[in-house]
């Protein structure tokens, strides 16, 4: 049996875009011929396998499951077999670092292109986009003679604190599932081999190498794992990347239930279980249970890691069967093969190209979203308005080079304010102006010298339960900016902070801290500050500082409760408050270009709370109230708290978008591209109304994922919260008209296929793309069941009073849950609803049918 896709045809501007929802078996044995083909390269290929499996010893098998350097395993050259070079790139191809250590090779000719992070791929809803992305990509990795590049990502975005959103999809798997899909296709297009990650349920960073993921059987199989599934049934994706941390008690590397019974045994991945670097497993379980290559780990030697001297040794003494062994070499040398390592005609890539610049762009105004637009604020009237007021922290920030693993070295970037300047021209004058809190922010990331081993500013920070220091709660955690808040239920506890600092200027530094508490804040040693309070309260002492020279900066703190450290500081050139008022309440519009950066947004690390750094929310609010036309342009991978949005009447999302971000974030707000970003995530109200927080189920140890199947909006609808922007939101400057829903049949049976369709129709005055979501609901089940469930989406491109019809599929799996009594899938016979929507709050068509289990 094979599957064939139903397909239907809409055009977009960029071209032809196929869409799918279902995939459909079939009976029909025809096989064409390009299927004939790749069967027949495929039955060459494990002849090839099998041949150079028989050739080599043992010492030599072992050396191709273990990594030689940092990013390869080894070569094999008298059989032909060269070393196999992975790199980093979710969103760009990685920087070149040392063989042996995480330092930068000081390489000249190794810029990449830096794509949009993928949430803004998510964000587009467009498959077209994903391909594009992928494409991209692959060209580039190969370009650099890369032979696996480590992305996507798929890890769903239970929690907004987590610090690794912004790598990845979103919050549902089956948006995340179809557009990883078409990027892997794409990636390996170009003779690469893609690497999905992080299997699974990797949700957050806190403590990601011991925490313990403890979801029930339903829970992991309708949320956590079918993006994964997507990749390799629908992808064909050739790597797979564990993750750090545990799965029921066992690191998810050497899980069996994951890697043995459902990744290679009901999934049928014949491809390559990698480590992330340096997780927490062992020779015998990670041999048994399926892991094929470690990367990273932890040793003085390569032959130290746990499948080489130990693996051999087991093998030796019988304790593991060769067997197993041959099984991890066999596939590595079918993805080695599969790709053309060993084909003189390998495609060699393309890298920094103008088409890749402009896909890049392109990809980021498809992504953009329009969160709110009262009073037809946007898009901007370059031909009227004379005066444009820039502010906030993102206005000039660039964001290639952060977040961890991800970061690329990026040919350029354009920053938003230059990409606004080129946009709005000579003839409109921006004046740009920084604000700061009006008490204390956080010492800023320019000034920390301190570095995570991912490559991002930290500061350490480590916690004991007495006063004494003899007694730790967790190892040694890193966190993003100088404020610390205890955890509830902590009746006291002692808190070390450190980083190193260097001021960009010499000269008078005003240091201060904040605190509930006790402290002392040393300056190399020295106690600076000695600080005791029942009640918040501020100190402050002047020290004077000499620019680039560093300084370690520490405070110990005793309590429960929190404290800041922060300063003014030569070199940080601010605005006073009633300076920028008066310039907004003078402008013909304010853009404040705020949100999170990669200080935020990053490896290893959550987030403490949704709230913005800095004093964001108190300077614009300030603004709003000072000039109605202001715009709040937000660039984050994360939700944030907004408590301004209803004062706004122009919100826009932009997430980090790649080199092009400042002129695709222009093209948006002047009006040269309509916007059509969804937003793949829930924006809540506030961190309380979230699953993980509200079931206090976010912590260093164990993860129970006490909501269940109700994540995301499901959570949302089920609870009945209201979001701050429901997920699959988004505006824009024109507006559609849903009509004529036509279901193929009112009674479906569990052999067949419901075809669904609608029309829609550009009722506005400028072309645009919606996006159209399909939702199912289960009218009345055994199981609790969320309200509605995604279960197909499809981007439509539209001129003024155009109409274009739309097509869905859905079969049996699009009805079912995951049923713990069979362990399978199960569509209970009774009624479902079909219903179309612009958002998971924006229902606009809907009709009913029955289904009839046989």
């Amino acid at each position: 049996m094979k599957s064939i896709l139903n397909k239907t045809a809409v055009y977009l501007a960029g071209g032809l875009l196929t869409l799918s929802c279902t995939t459909v078996p079939t009976n029909n044995t025809e096989v064409g011929l390009e299927q004939r083909g790749a069967q027949h390269q495929r039955q060459n290929i494990e002849q090839q396998i099998e041949s150079l499996l028989a050739q080599m010893t043992l010492e030599e098998k072992i050396s191709l499951t273990h990594a030689n350097s940092k990013f390869s395993i080894a070569s094999i050259e008298r059989l032909g077999i060269h070393e196999m070079w992975m790199s980093d790139g979710p969103h760009g191809v990685r920087h070149e670092i040392n063989r042996h250590n995480w330092g930068s090779a000081e390489w000249t000719d190794d810029h990449s292109t830096y794509l949009p992070n993928l949430t803004a791929v998510a964000a587009s809803w467009n498959k077209e986009m994903a391909k594009l992305h992928g494409d991209v990509l692959g060209a580039e990795a190969r370009h650099r003679d890369k032979d696996v590049i480590l992305g996507p990502g798929v890890n769903l975005a239970r929690l907004p604190l987590y610090g690794r959103n912004f790598e990845y999809m979103g919050e549902d798997p089956l948006l995340a599932g179809k557009l990883a899909a078409a990027e892997i296709k794409a990636i390996q297009a170009n003779d690469v081999a893609a690497t999905v990650k992080h299997y699974a349920l990797n949700t957050q960073e806190l403590n990601r190498i011991a925490v313990d993921a403890k979801p029930d059987e339903r829970t992991l199989r309708e949320i956590y794992l079918p993006a994964f599934e997507y990749a390799v049934k629908e992808g064909e994706v050739m790597a797979v990347m564990g993750a750090y941390n545990r799965y029921m008690g066992t690191n998810a590397n050497q899980s069996k239930h994951l890697v043995k019974d459902i990744l290679k045994g009901e999934w049928g991945f014949d491809g390559v279980l990698l480590t992330d670097w340096n997780v927490d497993i062992n020779s015998f379980d990670a041999a048994i249970n399926g892991l094929d290559i470690e990367m990273g780990t932890d040793v003085a030697s390569y032959d130290d890691y746990f499948l080489a001297k130990p693996l051999q040794k087991l093998i030796v003494d019988g304790k593991v069967p060769m067997s197993v062994l041959d099984d991890k070499v066999r596939r590595i040398l079918r993805i080695q093969l599969r790709m053309g390592m060993m084909d003189k005609h390998r495609l060699s890539g393309e890298r920094n190209t103008i088409k890749h610049q402009q896909a890049a762009r392109r990809i980021a105004q498809e992504g953009i979203v329009l969160l709110k637009n009262n009073n037809d604020v946007l898009p901007l009237d370059k031909n009227k308005i004379r005066n444009v007021l820039v502010m906030g922290p993102n206005a000039d920030k660039l964001h290639a080079m952060g977040g961890g693993s991800s970061q690329v070295k990026a040919l350029y970037e354009i920053s938003p304010l230059q990409g606004l300047k080129a946009a709005l021209g000579d003839n409109v004058n921006i004046t740009v102006m920084r604000a700061k809190s009006s008490e204390i922010s956080p010492i800023p990331g320019d000034f920390v010298m301190s570095r995570h081993w991912t490559g991002t500013p930290a500061w350490s920070v480590n916690r004991y339960k007495n006063k004494q220091m003899t007694e730790k709660w967790v190892d040694e955690l890193s966190y993003p900016e100088s404020a610390y808040q205890s955890p509830q239920g902590i009746d006291n506890e002692t808190v070390v902070m450190q980083a190193q600092i260097k001021p960009l200027a010499t000269g008078k530094h005003h240091f201060k801290l904040k605190l509930q508490g006790s402290a002392k804040l040393k300056l190399d040693g020295k106690s600076i500050i000695n600080a005791d309070s029942n009640n918040e309260k501020l100190f402050s002492e002047t020290v004077n500082l000499t620019a680039n020279q560093t300084y370690q900066v520490e405070v110990i703190y005793q309590g429960n409760q929190s404290f800041v450290i922060g300063w003014d500081a030569p070199g940080l050139e601010f605005t006073p408050e009633n300076e920028y008022l008066a310039a907004a309440k003078q402008a013909d519009a304010v853009i404040y270009f705020g949100g999170l950066s990669h200080d935020d947004d990053r490896e290893a690390i959550d987030r403490t709370d949704m709230a913005l750094p800095g004093s964001q929310d108190e300077i614009i609010s300030k603004l709003l109230a000072a000039n109605q036309n202001t715009v709040v342009f937000m660039i984050a991978g994360s939700a944030v708290e907004m408590p301004w949005a209803e004062q706004a009447n122009a919100i826009v999302w932009g997430w980090y978008a790649g080199m092009e971000a400042g002129n695709a974030f222009a093209d948006v707000l002047v009006g040269k591209t309509n916007p059509s970003g969804k937003m793949p995530i829930t924006l809540p109200a506030k961190i309380a109304d979230t699953p993980a927080i509200a079931l206090n189920d976010y912590n260093e140890h164990d993860s129970y994922y006490k909501e269940g199947v109700f994540m995301g909006y499901r959570w949302f609808e089920a609870k009945n919260i209201q979001p701050l922007f429901a997920f699959g939101h988004g505006l824009s400057y024109t507006s559609f008209e849903y009509s004529d829903i036509k279901l193929s049949t009112d009674k479906l049976t569990s052999d067949e296929q419901l075809t669904v369709t609608c029309t829609i129709t550009n009722t506005g005055k400028v072309a645009g793309a919606e996006v159209v979501q399909l939702y199912v609901q289960d009218s009345e089940a055994s199981v609790a069941r969320p309200i509605k469930e995604l279960k197909g989406f499809a981007k439509v491109m539209l001129q003024p009073n155009q109409s274009e019809t739309v097509t869905f599929s859905l079969n049996k799996r699009d009805l079912s849950f995951w049923d713990v009594n069979t362990g399978d899938w199960l569509a209970e016979s009774g009624e479902f609803k079909v219903m179309l929507a612009a958002a998971a709050d924006d229902i606009r068509l809907q009709q009913a049918f029955t289904y009839q289990a046989k």
